[in-house]
């Protein structure tokens, strides 16, 4: 279940981007959205007199007053349930905080073009969410608005139970009553193991939902033939399984799972697996 959206905002396009997004699904599964930001404050000289310090912060408190005012009128126009929080702190670290204080289902963040190069909403930190939480987190690419799903493309190397992620992921695709496509990219790997009866496929009694079916793709290029796949298949949402030593972590050490990121042009919804 979708009960409560987490949606970290820099106030940048890219971000008022995510957020409509969120609103979207946030009004499909009819959930409580709670929009974070944190204030950094720069570091300062030690003898920067108090007054101007207090001035300085002040500066940045009234900016994001007015921004949150913003924020407010368009949420309520929606007719969505809404927090506004402001934090002082580290990025990554209040945003997984909060996500595990608040009970947060969902994580909606997005990516901005910078030097022609996509980078996740608010730089490297975006990179460490993904890595400490425990929460799904949906990557949205800049410009992409939200629209009901209808096919989700969720990849995978098989190599390890990622039963308990995949049955989360069945809950989204019952939210929008769409196809659900599971994708395997032929590889060297695939010697290790029988890809015909990986754990999906001799657990796929236990799944009830009619509209999923499994796929092996040729080898090649991962992010090219995933890319290929939902370009020709015109998916709206590829989901990847994050947890040790899995294909999402492989990709991730090598920075190709940050390039899948920036190259897919669909939203990218990362699963944790359940212990």
């Amino acid at each position: 279940m979708i009960n409560k959206i987490l949606v970290p905002t820099d106030f940048s396009a890219a971000a008022g981007n995510s957020l409509d997004y969120a609103i979207g699904f946030a009004k499909k599964a009819n959930a409580e959205i709670l929009v974070l930001h944190i204030n950094q404050v720069a570091l300062v000289d030690a003898s920067m007199p108090a007054e101007t310090y207090q001035m300085f912060v002040k500066e940045i408190e009234d900016f994001t007053s007015e921004q949150f005012s913003a924020i407010e009128k368009n949420l309520s126009e929606h007719g969505v349930k809404f927090t506004l929080l402001s934090r002082y702190g580290f990025v990554a670290d209040e945003i997984c905080e909060i996500a595990e204080n608040e009970n947060i289902d969902l994580i909606v963040m997005g990516t901005t073009g910078a030097s022609g190069i996509s980078e996740v909403l608010i730089g490297s930190n975006s990179a460490s969410v993904v890595a400490k939480t425990t929460i799904p987190v949906l990557v949205i690419p800049p410009s992409t608005p939200y629209k009901d799903l209808t096919k989700i493309v969720y990849a995978t190397d098989y190599n390890e139970p990622e039963f308990s992620s995949f049955l989360r992921l069945i809950y989204y695709a019952e939210l929008f009553d769409c196809p659900l496509d599971v994708i395997h990219v032929k590889s060297e790997n695939d010697r290790y193991f029988n890809a015909e009866n990986n754990f999906f496929k001799k657990n796929k009694e236990e799944i009830s939902y009619p509209k999923l079916q499994f796929i092996n793709l040729e080898k090649g290029d991962i992010i090219n033939s995933i890319n290929t796949y939902i370009d020709d298949h015109h998916a709206d949402l590829l989901v990847m399984a994050k947890h040790n030593r899995n294909f999402f972590d492989r990709l991730f050490h090598r920075s190709l799972s940050k390039k899948m990121a920036f190259h897919t042009h669909i939203p990218l919804l990362i699963l944790v697996k359940e212990n």
